[in-house]
């Protein structure tokens, strides 16, 4: 046993991701840009942020480059696309290998970018349950479809290859007033597991984060709207039974570790953020 040879490293104890780069969809706000933010303090090499908004972009590109968090060095380049558009979402990732061709192959990716339109059964149009399952389901298949291709071309080693979903609660069914949300979230778990399956003998893992509520800006937003009350998250924080609803750190640090060296043998899970 002492002088076998793995063909895969053990895990490692780090969420160190030193070297490698990552493209990320709605990444220039919220969750996104918190995965960002944590991904560059933990020593990426370069970052592809994905929005359709181009000013959005350029300030989300300015943050993080300012951002004084000990990394340098890490490159930060920002793509537009329309990810409710197959042509968009398919071009992505060569996009995005583009931008960073001087800085290395993309090694992990993860799908933040969503929408969530409210509506129940009787309400919901067939015109929003398409929207959702295009931004929510159709594209993290074409960009992963594109980004595992991309990985094996570039003979990623095995285990290196990380693709995160970020799926939701609402994939367990149960909220009327986000039927279609939780359709899409519910086939993105699927859509995980089953690249999970598939990918897992070229070396590439997949994984994915069932998020529960959280504090983001778009949330704060529309909870202000519909309430009246710039406090909602107060009365939110105390009805959950471990003091608070979710905030974006909370999820990204999920998602550095479903990425890093830590989680070299973990694929095809889902895991929970209550």
């Amino acid at each position: 046993m002492d002088n076998y040879i793995l063909p895969v490293p053990l895990s490692s104890p780090t969420l160190d991701v030193s070297g490698r780069v990552f493209l990320i969809t709605g990444g220039t706000q919220g969750l996104g840009l918190e995965i960002a933010h944590q991904l560059k303090r933990n020593g990426a090499a370069g970052l592809v942020l994905v929005s359709r908004s181009a000013s959005r972009g350029e300030e989300a590109v300015s943050e993080l480059t300012n951002n004084d968090d000990g990394n340098k060095v890490c490159i930060i380049k920002f793509v537009a696309a329309d990810l409710s558009k197959a042509a968009d979402a398919e071009s992505l990732v060569p996009n995005a290998a583009e931008e960073m061709k001087e800085v290395g192959p993309i090694t992990g990716f993860v799908n933040a970018a969503a929408i969530t339109t409210r509506g129940n059964l009787m309400t919901t149009t067939a015109d929003s349950f398409d929207a959702q399952f295009a931004i929510n389901v159709r594209a993290p298949f074409l960009v992963t479809q594109a980004a595992a291709k991309h990985m094996i071309e570039q003979n990623i080693p095995t285990g290196l290859g990380s693709i995160v979903n970020i799926c939701s609660v609402a994939s367990k069914g149960g909220a009327p007033f986000i039927m279609g949300y939780s359709c899409a979230k519910s086939a993105l778990v699927t859509l995980t597991k089953n690249n999970a399956a598939e990918l897992a003998p070229k070396g590439i893992r997949v994984n994915g984060v069932n998020m529960g509520w959280c504090l983001t800006e778009n949330e704060h937003k529309l909870q202000s709207e519909q309430s009246g009350d710039e406090k909602w998250f107060v009365g939110a924080d105390q009805g959950v039974l471990l003091g608070r609803i979710l905030r974006p750190a909370d999820v990204a640090s999920t998602v550095n570790f479903l990425l890093s060296p830590a989680t070299t043998m973990m694929t095809g899970s889902i895991i929970g953020k209550c």
